[in-house]
């Protein structure tokens, strides 16, 4: 393996680069070779200038594929991707999702979502009731047994109706619910929507979704928080990745 920091591509956009892009930037090195599994990364300061961003969002984008296991930290040596990085690709959920002209496009919802839902978790856990937990933990079972794409779907948003309604907060329960009107009215940009989700992306989902509903179990906001974060940031990250 050569000590050769590899290069990856600068992020081509007019707005504030965001950790969300760092983490699409850098998952776009893998799929191109720019960064194999195992190779040693640039620091923070090269990867900032490589990619035309601030230190802290490589810093935001790092720290959430460290808690993806998508990379190790070497004291003295530096940071690598782990051995099977790449395998995130066939846990990514890599549905082509539309513009749409009546109803907000699934990337303006999963935008506005990062604005407040990572915040509204401290509310949610001072607020909710063990059966509403358990309902919560009702639901992840179901969502590993779906039968098709859609009621995976579905089930992943009733998991999300029952944590809004959780806050008590009639006004966030009923913004869950426009957001569920509006990706079923494109039938959540789906084809073949009477299909089993691929097995890979049910558990990856499965798995992430559950750590939210723990944290919330054990009423830590903090965590919470920063599991929501990272759940929104990379699906933001995901959507039409390779267009």
């Amino acid at each position: 393996m050569t000590d050769t920091a590899p290069q990856v591509s600068a992020i081509t956009t007019n707005e504030r680069a965001t950790p969300s892009l760092v983490y699409r930037a850098l998952l776009r090195g893998m799929r191109s070779g720019a960064l194999v599994p195992g190779a040693k990364l640039p620091n923070e300061r090269e990867l900032a200038q490589q990619l035309n961003t601030s230190r802290t969002a490589v810093r935001s984008a790092l720290a959430m594929m460290e808690r993806q296991g998508l990379i190790a930290r070497r004291v003295g040596s530096g940071t690598y991707l782990t051995e099977d990085a790449d395998l995130v690709f066939d846990r990514m959920d890599q549905t082509s999702i539309g513009s749409h002209e009546t109803v907000p496009s699934f990337a303006e919802i999963v935008e506005g979502r990062l604005l407040f839902e990572p915040a509204m978790m401290h509310l949610v856990v001072s607020r909710v009731q063990p059966e509403e937990v358990a309902e919560m933990r009702r639901i992840l079972d179901l969502i590993l047994s779906a039968q098709t794409w859609e009621a995976f779907k579905e089930r992943i948003y009733a998991l999300h109706r029952q944590i809004f309604a959780a806050t008590r907060n009639s006004f966030l329960t009923q913004v869950m619910g426009n957001i569920l009107e509006n990706r079923r009215a494109v039938h959540f940009d789906g084809r073949d929507t009477d299909r089993p989700a691929p097995e890979l992306v049910v558990k990856q989902t499965h798995k992430d979704l559950k750590s939210i509903v723990d944290a919330i179990a054990a009423r830590n906001g903090k965590l919470a928080e920063e599991l929501v974060s990272d759940h929104l940031m990379r699906t933001l990250a995901t959507i039409n990745i390779w267009q």
